[in-house]
């Protein structure tokens, strides 16, 4: 583990990383950029390909509706339809024969032509009938049955079948071009046959040989399988489940990219075929060649980075060793720097550092003894306060003694005031207790006042428990007194209000006073927002501004004093801070 989170490591892991990720990048960009322009190239291949074997595929369908148009057109063909008397049947083979020798010329390689009449007559061309396959047996052929259940009246080409229906050879595998025809005059209707090898469908869509791609073909499959089939093993279910351009796997485990189009005529889908491993093999040749440049410079830079990971690191490790034997209180130790690079400018920082450290231990041992001196004068000081208030009571018991209620009064408030300072050293107490001392305050100040002082006090009850800091009422009352009542020369009002919204306690002190003129608010309420501790720390304002600043202090914005006066009708300054529940354990840990 320490050998993972040293820096030796991680700068060979940083070099390695820096070296590898690049190349790997470069590499994998340029096999990915390569192998897609060869699969772009072979697509527009493919397309054209298809495109010539559907022409040829069109061209050789559109010979058989000349040959259909040929037949069906004829005044023969339409007799032969409505012919009901089997006596005159025979009558009409010379003349369909010489129409079928003319016709058959467009398309020699076809197998045969049949013709088979509703009236229960079947007349064949180009092979032997067999003379007990009856009409009602052409009726039940599968794929005679597909044409009348979808009521076909265009022509359809058939699967490959057997011929059930010839003389010679029943097992010969034929297509047929399949087609209701009707007579002339629309009463009779009828079948033509025209049937053709299978090799004649190869022969118009592999003849070409126009790829220059090795392992490649053509075939054809509709809705329901093969009609022409593939020359490598691949299922139907594969192939009516891609897309053009995909890659599917054959029973023997190769990988062929197949793309196909659609033929309408027919309603088959024509595809082109290419072994995926034939088609990428120079591809796999750049592969390997990138992986071999690849691995040759990674080792290279590894080497590179061994290196310089430790012509980094053994500096780095030897300023370890010194930093922990200072560490261990040795301050005379020193980094021998033998480098002008940053490393060696950190070795003569440290020396320079441990010699300033050593002249920093000598100041704060001095300065230790000066502050225990300080704590036994602070120590005395703090006599003084407990002093002052035992004296009062003194004066309390003489004043009493002399029958001066008012002066013990007086005596009594100003003793709670001082016992209040020197009875907590903690910087937030209860709002209760924060309203005791105002009250108290306020008690004294109605007797120094020469003109009436009347202040009423509505606290909401669930706020005692509450946390305030310590002394915010009393600055700003004590302003209120002394700058807006006692210039009225005239009896005076103050209010304190302390209400919570929400999470936020509200304290409101508004006084009857001469006010504030719109200048003077103005400049009050920027030195509240901005320079508040400056006034309070260098200008001695223990009022308002010292509020504030400790107000900031504890809670921060948007919590503090906000002011608003007009003159000669008061003024009313509100206090906010958040809601703080009394802890007597951790009073002052929020």
């Amino acid at each position: 583990m320490k050998f993972i989170n040293s820096i030796f490591f991680k700068l060979f892991m940083t070099f390695v990383l820096f070296s590898f990720i690049p190349m790997g990048i470069v590499g994998w960009f340029a096999y990915d950029k390569y192998s897609n322009n060869l699969y772009e190239n072979l697509q527009y291949h493919a397309d054209d390909v298809l495109e010539q074997k559907m022409s040829f595929l069109s061209a050789f369908i559109k010979d058989l509706e000349r040959m259909d148009q040929g037949i069906t057109q004829s005044k023969i063909f339409s007799e032969f339809l409505t012919n009901t008397n089997p006596i005159d049947h025979p009558k009409y083979y010379i003349e369909l024969d010489e129409l079928l020798l003319s016709i058959q010329n467009i398309r020699p390689e076809t197998e045969g032509i049949m013709i088979v009449s509703n009236n229960g007559f079947i007349y064949n061309y180009g092979y032997s009938h067999d003379l007990h396959f009856k009409n009602q047996d052409f009726k039940n052929l599968p794929w005679v049955k597909e044409i009348e259940k979808n009521n076909y009246v265009t022509p359809q080409i058939t699967y490959l079948h057997d011929q059930p229906y010839s003389n010679v050879d029943k097992k010969q595998k034929v297509y047929s071009y399949v087609k209701k025809v009707w007579d002339r005059k629309i009463k009779s209707y009828g079948y033509l046959i025209i049937d053709f090898k299978e090799d004649l469908l190869e022969a118009i869509l592999r003849h070409d040989g126009s790829t220059s791609f090795t392992s490649s073909g053509t075939f054809i499959h509709d809705s329901l399988g093969f009609v022409l089939e593939p020359e490598i093993n691949l299922e139907y279910k594969d192939v009516a489940a891609s897309i053009s351009g995909s890659t599917i796997k054959s029973n023997s485990g190769k990988e062929f990219i197949v793309f196909t189009k659609y033929f309408p005529q027919t309603g088959w889908y024509v595809s082109e075929y290419f072994e995926k491993n034939a088609f990428y093999v120079t591809v796999n040749e750049i592969r390997k060649i990138a992986i071999i440049i690849t691995i040759t410079s990674a080792f290279i830079c590894l080497l590179a980075s061994l290196f310089i990971s430790h012509r980094i690191s053994t500096p780095i490790k030897n300023l370890g060793r010194v930093m922990k034997k200072v560490e261990s209180g040795n301050l005379d130790e020193r980094f021998v720097v033998h480098s002008k690079d940053e490393i060696g400018d950190l070795g003569k920082g440290f020396n320079t550092m441990i010699g300033e450290l050593k002249k920093l231990i000598q100041a704060v041992k001095h300065e230790e003894k000066l502050k225990k001196e300080a704590e036994i004068t602070a120590l005395q000081l703090q006599i003084n306060p407990h002093f002052i208030y035992n004296t009062l009571e003194t004066i309390n018991s003489l004043a009493r003694k002399k029958r001066e209620p008012e002066i013990s009064r007086l005596i009594v408030l100003l003793g709670k005031l001082l016992r209040s300072s020197i009875s907590s050293f903690e910087e937030k107490i209860p709002i209760k207790q924060e309203i005791n001392y105002i009250v108290n305050y306020l008690e004294i100040q109605k007797v120094r006042m020469r003109e009436p002082l009347n202040y009423t006090i509505s606290i909401d009850p669930m706020l005692d428990e509450y946390l305030s800091v310590k002394w915010i009422l009393q600055p700003i009352v004590e302003n209120a007194i002394i700058h807006g009542i006692d210039p009225l020369k005239s009896s005076g009002n103050i209010e304190i209000i302390g209400e919570n919204r929400g999470s936020i306690i509200i304290f409101t002190i508004k006084d009857n006073g001469v006010g504030l003129d719109s200048l003077k608010l103005q400049q009050i309420r920027h030195q509240l927002q901005f320079s508040s501790k400056n006034l309070a720390k260098y200008k001695n304002k223990i009022g308002i501004y010292n509020v504030q600043t400790r107000i900031l202090s504890h809670y921060g914005s948007p919590f503090g004093i906000t002011i608003d006066s007009e003159v000669n009708l008061g003024t009313t300054v509100t206090i906010s801070i958040p809601m703080e529940v009394y802890d007597a354990q951790n009073v002052n840990s929020r």
